[in-house]
């Protein structure tokens, strides 16, 4: 049997989780020594109270005297059985049956891999396609960029092994309760995430770490018979005929047979997008959110969020608003993070942010979306919501000055509508160039940011500063279009094609693109097995 703690709160200013077990045997009046085995179960963040701040852990700790404890510590400890690990991919197996032909997954961002890992546990290998470079080589390939404007319109920010988020805060929003999603953040420490994801309330991995974990999980399935091909874009698809359901062809000229493509191409493939339409495949527009990303000093944040106590760690936020008719949100919040340009295209600019594990950049930023709805800019078209979206970012590239050099404004110049003066200083590489932002944003985007603003400086006083910059723009917190699919998460059109991910209008973060890998993953395995039984029952 193992004793839970449920609440041991410690001064966050002396915590760590190094130090816990001293805290821990400290409330019970033992020696540390006396545990013997000590489990963080999970950590939070209480600074209700700026006085006094602190952590609660719930922790599950083995000691000799179990009943002793038991009857002293009152309410705060109870006898648990440890719960077992839950792998819900154990036993995936598409049976006797065979693939005709290997799989394709266009794309290696977190869906893609993610349904590359699902089918190689049940033994079948995948042939992945990316357009961009391995990690080692994507990592030199966007310091060139933030160096000096040097941009790679196959390998970038966006494209390249591990998808867009590979370059982000690594935050892993979600509920954790789920199975499948306790699964993912175990597979995540396995491939090198830090352990205290199991348990933070508000886990993070970090650039440095989600780069790891990338190059980790190609190891892993190349061991596993997967074969990657980097620097391959994937062009066209048609029919096979009689051999296979689909034919895939590669910007080198080479062609594939398979009769499971998994499109995991990310939000950012319009050239993609444009093929998939012309192929007839079914696509929708849906709605989307596009807004700037704030910038401030992490040290005024800090002093926001904990007043005069001294924390080791950066402090974050979570912000919402509305209008009449619209959401305005905060989206991907970086605390000790970076502004880094996340276009995917040649003349346009799109910012996002990143953060490396220690958050320790000195600046904070954070996305401030605001809903685009269908009726901004749909006008028939299903890609009308991409179009949209490149307007504004070659408006944004024109309005930095060229060299992908940021425009940007001080927040209370945003909110009065003038030109910013003197220097900027910000973390985003190549650059800042003073320009008017609510010139850049469609008038009606402009006017919610500057509403959340207000209401925004209201919860957190000192909000608006005149170290405060606006950064833009932000397009692309989401898929402007749906790849409609059936219940067994084929394309409605395209039998055999697997819509996949944040890019075909499924997810919004790594998480949730995981997660929807490892469906799709499972969805190949199921219809390989009905094709099979089908065939030996004709």
């Amino acid at each position: 049997m193992t004793l839970r703690l449920k609440d041991v709160e410690v001064p966050a200013s002396l915590a760590g989780d190094d130090q816990i077990r001293d805290a821990v045997a400290a409330r019970l009046e033992l020696q540390p020594d006396d545990i013997r085995s000590l489990v963080i179960r999970k950590k939070s963040l209480d600074a209700r109270r700026k006085a006094r701040i602190v952590y609660h852990y719930q922790v599950d700790i083995e000691v000799d005297d179990e009943a002793g404890i038991l009857a002293t510590a009152g309410s705060l400890a109870e006898s648990v059985v440890p719960e077992a690990e839950s792998d819900p991919l154990e036993g995936l197996s598409p049976g006797p049956y065979r693939f005709r032909h290997m799989p394709i997954i266009i794309g290696s961002g977190p869906a893609g891999t993610f349904a590359a890992l699902a089918l190689a546990r049940a033994g079948q290998p995948s042939l992945i396609v990316e357009r961009g470079e391995a990690v080692e080589q994507r990592l030199r390939t966007v310091g060139k960029l933030r160096r000096d404007g040097s941009f790679d319109p196959e390998s970038n920010y966006c494209f390249g092994e591990g998808g867009a988020g590979t370059f982000s805060d690594g935050k892993l929003t979600c509920g954790r309760n789920h199975p499948l999603i306790k699964f993912l953040f175990q597979q995540w420490v396995e491939f090198g995430a830090p352990a205290e994801i199991l348990y933070d309330a508000h886990p993070h991995i970090g650039t440095d770490f989600l780069l790891r974990i990338a190059k980790n999980q190609r190891l892993a399935l190349q061991a596993a018979g997967c074969e990657f091909l980097f620097k391959r874009r994937f062009v066209d698809v048609q029919s096979g005929g009689s051999e296979a359901r689909y034919r895939v062809t590669l910007d080198d000229g080479t062609t594939h047979k398979t009769d499971h493509l998994i499109l995991a191409i990310g939000h950012s493939a319009r050239d993609t997008y444009e093929l998939l339409l012309d192929r007839g495949l079914a696509i929708a527009p849906k709605p989307f959110a596009m807004g700037a990303r704030f910038e401030h000093p992490q040290e005024l944040i800090n002093k926001i969020q904990f007043g005069s106590c001294a924390i080791p760690t950066a402090a974050e936020y979570k912000l919402a608003a509305h209008t009449e008719e619209r959401g305005i949100w905060t989206f991907c919040m970086c605390p000790g993070g970076h502004l880094m340009p996340t276009n995917a295209q040649e003349g346009h600019l799109a910012i996002n942010g990143m953060s490396y594990h220690a958050r320790n950049s000195g600046f904070a930023n954070a996305a401030v979306v605001v809903n685009v709805l269908r009726e901004d800019f749909y006008r028939g078209h299903p890609l009308d919501g991409v179009r949209f979206q490149q307007a504004i970012e070659k408006a944004a590239f024109a309005a930095g000055g060229g060299g992908y050099h940021s425009p940007a404004q001080r927040m209370e110049d945003f909110m009065a509508g003038r030109l910013s003066r003197g220097e900027m200083k910000s973390t985003y590489q190549p650059g800042v160039n003073s320009a008017r932002l609510d010139k850049v944003l469609p008038d009606f985007i402009v006017t919610a940011l500057r509403r959340a603003v207000v209401d925004y400086n209201k919860k957190m006083h000192g909000y608006i500063s005149p170290q405060a910059l606006v950064v833009g723009v932000e397009t692309k917190t989401s898929s402007p279009i749906v790849m409609t699919r059936d219940k067994g998460l084929q394309s409605i059109s395209h039998p055999g094609l697997f819509p996949c991910g944040e890019g075909a209008g499924f997810a919004g973060g790594i998480v949730s693109a995981s997660l929807d890998g490892v469906r799709v993953g499972r969805a190949v395995l199921d219809d390989a097995i009905s094709s099979a039984l089908a065939q030996r029952l004709h």
